[in-house]
C-alpha cells in the first residue's frame, strides 16, 4: 500500500521574548522583531526631558493608576541589595556631579550658620529634616514587571544618603530623614531603615514640610509640589521647576530662590537630568 503523505504544516516560529533596556533606563519586554522598534521609539537624551516635563507640567486633575509596591526579584536578599546600593553610592560619590554639588551645598550650609550667628540665633544650619518624595523602588520592577528603573532609584538614594550625611555633619540639630513612595516594598523599607531613613505613608510627608526642611524630590509630580512648596522649604533638590507654571506656585518658588544645576552624571545621565539644588534667598534659622 503506497505511503500517503500529508503536506506538513509549516512550523510556527517561536520568537524569543527579550528584555531591552533603552538609553533612558526603561526596560521593555519585546520579541526579537520588535527590539529595534522599541529602541527607536525612546531615543536617548530626549525621553528624559519629556518625562521631566510631563512629571512637572502634567495636568494635576488627570486620573492616575493606583500605585502598588514594586515587585522585587524572588531571590534578592537585603544583603545583596545593600551591596548593590554601596556600589552605586561609590560611583555617585566619585562623580563630578557629587563633587560640585557637595561644594555648593557646603557653602549654603555655612552661610546659613553665619546668618544665624549674626542674628543671635543658635549657630546651626536651618535644616532639621529632609523629606524625600517620589524616590521609586531601589529593588523592584514597576508596572507589573514591565518597567525596571532600579538603577535610577539606587543612584538617587545614594545622592540622598550623601546629602543626609553632609547636612548631619554641619548641623547640631537632630536631623530626621523621611521617605514617602507607595511603590516601596519590604526590601526597600529595610534598606532605608538601615540608612536611618524613616518610611512614612501618604500623606504624612506633607505635614513634615516646614521652612527648616530640605525637600528631596527627584520624582515628585507637579500636583504634589503645588502642595509642598507653599511651606517654603529653604532647600530643594529636584526639578527643574523653571517655566513649569508661569505665575503659579512653582514659578513663585523659583522667583524667590537661587539654584545650581548639576553637571551631567556620566554613569547614568537621566538619573539626575537637568536637576538643580534650589535655596531660598536670605534664609535665617528661627528659634
Amino acid at each position: 500500500m503506497p505511503h500517503t503523505s500529508h503536506p506538513s504544516r509549516p512550523k510556527r516560529s517561536t520568537q524569543k521574548r527579550t528584555q531591552v533596556t533603552d538609553g533612558d533606563g526603561w526596560t521593555h519586554v519585546a520579541s526579537g522583531s520588535n527590539v529595534r522598534r522599541v529602541m527607536r521609539t525612546r531615543p536617548r537624551g530626549t525621553t528624559a526631558v519629556k518625562e521631566s516635563e510631563s512629571r512637572i507640567s502634567s495636568n494635576p486633575d488627570q486620573l492616575e493608576p493606583t500605585l502598588t509596591p514594586a515587585e522585587a526579584p524572588g531571590r534578592l536578599t537585603l544583603s545583596e541589595l545593600q551591596a548593590q546600593f554601596q556600589t552605586h553610592r561609590e560611583r555617585w560619590e566619585s562623580s563630578e556631579s557629587w563633587t560640585k554639588l557637595t561644594g555648593v551645598l557646603d557653602a549654603r550650609l555655612r552661610k546659613a550658620q553665619e546668618q544665624a550667628s549674626a542674628h543671635s540665633a543658635p549657630a546651626r544650619c536651618p535644616v532639621d529634616a529632609i523629606v524625600c518624595i517620589g524616590l521609586g523602588s531601589p529593588s523592584g520592577f514597576l508596572r507589573d514587571g514591565w518597567v525596571d528603573r532600579r538603577a535610577v532609584s539606587l543612584y538617587q538614594l545614594a545622592a540622598l544618603a550623601s546629602i543626609k550625611d553632609q547636612v548631619a555633619c554641619t548641623t547640631s540639630s537632630n536631623l530626621k530623614v523621611y521617605a514617602q513612595d507607595p511603590v516601596f516594598n519590604n526590601l526597600d523599607e529595610s534598606l532605608l531603615a538601615a540608612l536611618n531613613i524613616t518610611v512614612i505613608k501618604h500623606p504624612e510627608a506633607f505635614s513634615h514640610i516646614t521652612a527648616n526642611t530640605m525637600l528631596f524630590c527627584p520624582g515628585a509630580e507637579r500636583k504634589h509640589l503645588e502642595l509642598l512648596l507653599p511651606s517654603k522649604p529653604w532647600l530643594l533638590f529636584g526639578g527643574p521647576l523653571e517655566h513649569a507654571d508661569s505665575g503659579g506656585v512653582l514659578q513663585g518658588y523659583v522667583d524667590g530662590s537661587e539654584s545650581y544645576c548639576l553637571p551631567v552624571f556620566e554613569a547614568l545621565e537621566h538619573a539626575f537630568w537637568n536637576m538643580r539644588l534650589y535655596w531660598l534667598a536670605d534664609v535665617v534659622s528661627e528659634e
